[in-house]
């Protein structure tokens, strides 16, 4: 090696251990001097000078990676890294619950959940049974909702009725689709066959005995007392089941209803016979021309309008002085309370589609009533009947009008748990339920409380003592709550509206009684809204009474209230465990 590049190798030592933080902010495309010295000594042909920079270069490297930064540089540093690493925690936290949670929303919910707050909430469950078996029990759970809907009940008792009976017989995973008319439960077995039963009412006939049978089949069923051969010949038994009153005595229940609906507005004795001969003669006409297969809405038109003219010719007649408490007897006994109660229960139950079903048939109901007051008016006056007055002047409420009005309240409720074929253990306590809505009623009117407002909170107080007092009975909540509403329905404040409609006078005009009809549509609307509510704040009532009746038979020991094959969650199948209940095998 020359003098020349022994001295360029020299100076290169220096730079080379210097410009290796230089040379990482280098601009690309630009060599250090190191690199161009490296270039000239492999241009001159220095094989051992490009090996020590090679050497260098790598050593210089590994220095510095290996040479701590200043204190100051790397406590920032550390502070950065902590504070990123504690938002990505929470970030993975975060994103976590949303992906992985158990939100209600998200998940599948289970249709054993639809029992809370029910009578069946904790069903005794079977093993799963066999596909015959299967076929079998949809079959009865089916039944139970045919029965059920032709009987008059809600759809969310109807619903879980089907739940807890697929449930206590083994099928937990069954699936109930129901709507106004129709049923369908599907099940799939456990090697994925599927099952499928449905079932199609073509008409209702109300019959609360038969309602209340059924619901206690199904408790027995629930509570692992009933075996599935014994259930299925007791719903066969039910379905065949006799009304427990004849039909003359029925007809006169409704007459005593309208008639002791005229002494409750305040109508005097002639009032009071000839609101039961109307309504004895209302109730035949209908039926009469229902032979006929005429749609419903035309008949409760042509119902309305007799009521109607039967009252303005007592008044002519001068037998009444107020004949107007003749006719909104008449409208209570035309209102669809129970289509009403109903088709709100709906609402207000998650079956969107149902009630509107049933809110459809309501308003032609309403929509008929209207009319054939309309159309008794008119005729009354084609007659040259005088027109009814109807704006009578408000007395003050006396101790012994309180009385009567109570007394008639409790025989409208009587008469009205008669009249939907309830047995005669629940007409006293339907008394009971109607008497204490009718004082709340009072009540709250002495009070100047606002009509509307009246009539829920006075419906709240009937369907909060209906639930209880029905359940102790062994029925559903609404035997119980209809008799009892009938005494709050608002037939006078229809038939008031629908006369300012019209005979429209100087201090009376269309958009008034428009108003006034909207008005009392809406205070019997609020009538079930307020039953269903009050039927939802008992249910603490329930798990009260459930949880004592828990803790008596702990105390009794388990095996006093059930044999050794009917304890809680028992693994036999349901169709063994009606052989071990005396069922037919």
């Amino acid at each position: 090696m020359t003098q020349e590049n022994t001295e360029e190798a020299t100076t290169a030592e220096v730079p080379l251990e210097r410009s290796t933080a230089p040379a990482r902010g280098a601009r690309p495309g630009r060599a250090s001097s190191a690199q161009r010295t490296s270039a000239s000594g492999r241009g001159s042909g220095g094989e051992t000078g490009s090996q020590a920079l090679r050497e260098l270069l790598d050593r210089s490297r590994h220095e510095l990676a290996r040479k701590p930064e200043p204190q100051r540089s790397k406590s920032k540093a550390d502070q950065r890294g902590a504070s990123q690493r504690v938002a990505q925690r929470v970030a993975r936290r975060t994103v976590g619950r949303l992906v992985s949670g158990t939100a209600v929303n998200t998940q599948p919910i289970p249709i054993i959940t639809a029992l809370k707050g029910t009578p069946y909430q904790a069903p005794v469950q079977a093993s799963e049974p066999s596909e015959e078996e299967a076929r079998m029990v949809l079959d009865l759970a089916a039944d139970i909702a045919a029965i059920m809907m032709r009987a008059g009940a809600g759809t969310s008792d109807i619903e879980v009725s089907v739940i807890a009976a697929c449930a206590a017989c083994g099928l937990a995973t069954a699936e109930v689709d129901l709507t106004s008319n129709t049923l369908v439960v599907h099940y799939s077995t456990s090697d994925g066959r599927l099952l499928t039963v449905m079932r199609v009412n073509r008409g209702e006939s109300t019959h609360y005995a038969k309602l209340a049978s059924v619901h206690k089949l199904v408790s027995d069923l629930v509570d692992g007392t009933l075996g599935f051969h014994e259930a299925r010949n007791r719903l066969d038994a039910i379905r065949s089941q006799r009304r427990p009153y004849q039909e003359w005595f029925v007809t006169g229940s409704w007459g005593m209803l309208v008639g002791s609906v005229v002494m409750l507005l305040g109508g005097g004795a002639i009032a009071i016979g000839l609101g039961i001969v109307m309504a004895l003669l209302v109730f035949q006409l209908g039926k009469y021309i229902g032979r006929t297969s005429l749609p419903s809405f035309f008949i409760i038109v042509v119902q309305a309008a007799a009521a109607t003219l039967i009252a303005m010719a007592a008044w002519n007649f001068g037998l009444v002085d107020a004949p107007q408490y003749l006719v909104a007897a008449g409208i209570v006994l035309l209102l669809p309370t129970q289509a009403l109660f109903s088709a709100v229960q709906d609402a207000l139950t998650n079956f969107p589609l149902t009630a509107a079903g049933r809110i459809i048939g309501v308003f032609m109901s309403f929509a008929g009533i209207v009319s054939g007051l309309a159309v008794g008016l008119v005729c009354g006056r084609a007659l040259g009947l005088d027109p009814i007055e109807v704006l009578v002047p408000r007395t003050s409420v006396h101790v012994v009008a309180a009385i009567i009005s109570m007394g008639a309240a409790a025989v409208v409720a009587m008469a009205g748990a008669v009249g939907m074929q309830a047995t005669r253990r629940f007409i006293l306590p339907a008394a009971f339920v109607g008497l204490a809505s009718h004082i709340t009623m009072m009540t709250l009117t002495l009070l100047d409380v606002d009509n509307v407002l009246a009539s829920l909170l006075s419906a709240t107080v009937a369907g909060f003592l209906s639930r209880p007092l029905a359940l102790r009975l062994g029925a559903p909540a609404i035997v119980l709550t209809i008799p009892a509403i009938y005494t709050l329905l608002q037939g006078l404040a229809i038939f008031t509206a629908v006369y300012q409609i019209v005979a429209e006078t100087d201090s009376t005009s269309f958009a008034v009684g428009l108003s006034s009809l909207f008005t009392a549509i809406v205070a019997n609307a609020a009538l079930a809204v307020g039953a269903v509510l009050g039927n939802y704040l008992a249910r603490p009532l329930q798990r009260k009474k459930a949880k004592a009746d828990q803790a008596a038979e702990e105390a009794r020991g388990p095996e006093s209230a059930r044999g050794p094959d009917m304890v809680r969650g028992s693994e036999s199948s349901p169709i063994d465990r009606g052989s071990l209940s005396g069922g037919a095998t």
